[in-house]
């Protein structure tokens, strides 16, 4: 916390115009590249790329069904039957020349293409032994030549699965590939993504594994791989992909089985476990039968394209559940812990049944676009969690280190102030009027809401290094001489050596120890600062300081009066005061926001009401200085020590003088102290004050209950004297 200087404006200038212009300059990158990526008002203008020209042969068909024919247009969907066989004849155009291709794809079915009554392609499950009955979905090339201009072109197509009857493309070489890479794409670079992305999350639990708590990201790393294993095993262009394409039927039914175990997995780890027993159930459902298929598949029982349908509908069910469960923890709001990676949840949810609505419903559906969008949701969700936890957490972690760090400063601070039976409080005070005054400068220098808070907890512990302080210097019961003040000066640097341990947990803690006895004229100690070249929090602590000796009893004066203070702080501005800070601290006492926390120069609690201990020790100050023989003044010293510790807690002490009369009676004397171990716990004290007197704390008493302990003292003890601390 310093002034802010011209120097430090201009940095702040210059750091702003250099964030603006990196912004601006990535602006106007990601413009150019979206123009670059869209715009085709130039494209003469640039280098040409040769031509991926296709065109289709989509019309002009006669379907061949159930004995009667009729003119189609592809893609067609078909009223056929899984099983049933159709011809489809065109011509091929005139124009069809030497290195022409015609590209099909078929959808799980046996095709046969001829060309003039010759069988040109035939992709069938019957042509090998490693396919299964439901052959999997592929594009069928067949080459052409100038020769099959204007000739019959016949398809014949038996149908496994869907009816459907896809379109033809014409077009040179492998042109035909260009439209559908272009197509898939999108899903393929998703996939590839994802399957990067999840390898990578794996990886990284896997080191951190013994480490931390990795459950959800570990299952998310599952799942992303997964996902993206199915979509390259179902993509449009497996065939470029994969040397045996015909192989990803097999890890295709695996992959797409597995989806909903690994989303009950990672959902299970998100949530916290608090539906672990729902969760596990699904898994353990899905997993079985997932086994129970590939069984079937292997003995040849059944398909697993027949069977995926029952790990479908279990998907689907534990989908609607796991959406209940959601909405059962918004309701809850347990939806807080994890709420950026809930919305994922529910996005990827929702996108995964479309992805498998669509696998029933739409004859033409390309797998894998839905969910792609879905995991990557998830991810960027899963990934800002990730963050906001991390940043929530660290927070946590600072806020916890500085609170406790604070804590035992404050429990360290809080001992010595009792120790110093001049200052009862005196640290507290400091640090409220420190507060006080930071706030009122606050807008003027800059200061946060966290910088308020600082400059309190600076002056609550600006006393620490009286720790270092002997007692009789502490607490001398009249002025100090020349060594002992030397030595009580100490302090300033004491207590910095003993918080330099701390580093800078507290921002600005150890100038506020070290130099908050420096004066604006230089005349100060410990090393003679002057002017600003004193820290700000220093000069701040140094006002709260001087006001609270100023409005409390010392040994060698009574506190003064508020007027008196005024002009106090008025005289010594510019010599021992930061003038400008002055100004301000008086502006807050005229004003009535800056009042002593002392009433007669006695500390007072938080309600205003006068401190025992500090009536107990301004009777000790009084009667030593009066020259009255004090029995023990160190034993009277700890009891105050005591009583300040329990007022520290909420707690208090009810104190009272008592003797006989006579300090000759020992017979009273008897009586009275057995009376007090009758009718006292552990916790009270009796100690002697005087010859004639001992002072008496009972700890946490209420009015009635010492009154009781009064009345059995007299009625067992006629002569005895009972006087309240006052």
């Amino acid at each position: 916390m310093t002034n802010r200087s011209r120097g430090d404006l201009i940095t702040n200038v210059i750091d702003n115009l250099l964030r603006i212009g990196v912004a601006f300059i990535l602006a106007i990158s990601v413009v150019s590249m979206v123009i670059a990526l869209v715009d085709s008002s130039s494209a003469d203008q640039e280098a040409d790329i040769g031509s991926f020209d296709t065109t289709d042969l989509n019309d002009g068909w006669t379907l061949s069904i159930y004995g009667r024919e009729e003119p189609v247009t592809l893609p067609v969907a078909i009223d056929a039957g899984v099983g049933d066989t159709v011809t489809l004849v065109n011509h091929l155009p005139g124009g069809v020349s030497d290195g022409m291709t015609l590209m099909f794809r078929a959808a799980m079915e046996d095709v046969t293409i001829q060309i003039d009554g010759e069988v040109r392609q035939n992709y069938s499950s019957e042509d090998s032994t490693y396919l299964s009955y439901y052959i999997p979905s592929a594009y069928v090339v067949t080459d052409l030549n100038s020769e099959d201009a204007g000739k019959e072109i016949t398809l014949s197509v038996t149908f496994k699965a869907k009816p459907v009857i896809n379109g033809i493309t014409l077009g040179y070489g492998n042109n035909g590939w260009f439209s559908v890479i272009k197509t898939a794409l999108p899903t393929v670079f998703s996939a590839v993504l994802i399957l990067i992305s999840g390898t990578g999350l794996l990886i990284v639990t896997v080191i951190l594994h013994s480490r931390r708590r990795i459950a959800a990201p570990r299952n998310l790393g599952l799942l992303m791989v997964d996902v993206a294993l199915w979509v390259l095993s179902e993509s449009t262009i497996r065939q470029l992909i994969f040397v045996r394409p015909s192989l990803s039927q097999y890890f295709a039914y695996f992959t797409v089985e597995m989806i909903g175990i690994l989303s009950w997995m990672y959902f299970d780890a998100v949530q916290h476990r608090i539906y672990h027993k729902i969760y596990m159930t699904f898994e353990a459902v899905g997993l079985s039968i997932l086994i129970l298929n590939i069984f079937l598949q292997f003995i040849g029982v059944a398909e697993l394209y027949k069977t995926i349908i029952i790990s479908h509908a279990w998907t689907g069910v534990g989908a609607i559940v796991s959406i209940i469960l959601i909405v059962i923890d918004i309701y809850t709001k347990r939806i807080r812990q994890y709420g950026i990676t809930g919305i994922g949840i529910i996005c990827f949810v929702l996108m995964a049944s479309c992805e498998l609505v669509a696998f029933y419903i739409n004859r033409f559906h390309v797998f894998g676009s839905y969910v792609c969008i879905a995991l990557l949701i998830l991810m960027i969700a899963t990934v800002a969690q990730t963050m906001t936890d991390e940043i929530n957490s660290r927070n946590a972690r600072d806020r916890l280190r500085q609170k406790m760090t604070i804590h035992a400063i404050e429990t360290i601070t809080s001992a010595i102030d009792a120790r110093d039976e001049y200052t009862g409080g005196h640290s507290e005070r400091v640090g409220r009027y420190a507060e006080c005054l930071a706030r009122e400068m606050a807008a003027d220098y800059d200061f946060s809401e966290e910088d308020i808070l600082r400059v309190r907890y600076i002056g609550l512990m600006h006393d620490i290094g009286k720790i270092g302080v002997a007692d009789g210097i502490l607490n001398k019961a009249s002025n100090l001489d020349y060594e002992e003040f030397n030595l009580m000066k100490k302090h300033s640097a004491i207590g910095y050596e003993i918080m330099s341990s701390f580093g800078d947990e507290v921002p600005d803690l150890l100038n506020g120890i070290r130099y908050h006895h420096e004066r604006f004229d230089g005349h100060g100690y410990p090393d003679g600062l002057s002017d600003t070249d004193i820290p700000l929090v220093a000069r701040i602590i140094a006002l709260a300081d001087s006001y609270d000796a100023m409005t409390s009893n010392r040994v060698y004066r009574k506190h003064m009066s508020d007027e008196e203070v005024r002009e106090e702080l008025l005289k010594r501005a510019g010599t021992q005061f930061d003038p400008a800070l002055t100004e301000i601290f008086v502006r807050l006492i005229d004003r009535g926001e800056l009042r002593a926390d002392t009433i007669d120069g006695v500390a007072v609690s938080e309600n205003g009401e006068v401190l025992v201990s500090s009536l107990l020790e301004t009777n000790l100050h009084k009667d030593l200085m009066n020259g009255r023989n004090i029995s023990n003044p160190t034993h009277i010293r700890m009891l105050c020590y005591l009583i300040k510790l329990m007022e520290k807690k909420g707690k208090t002490y009810s104190v009272f003088f008592a003797g006989p009369d006579d300090s000759s009676d020992s017979e009273t004397w008897n009586r009275m102290l057995e009376t007090f171990k009758e009718y006292v716990g552990e916790h009270d004290v009796n100690i002697r004050y005087t010859d004639s007197l001992n002072v008496i704390a009972l700890f946490d008493r209420s009015d009635e209950e010492t009154m009781a302990v009064k009345d059995a003292m007299r009625a067992n003890c006629p002569t005895i004297v009972i006087t309240d601390l006052k």
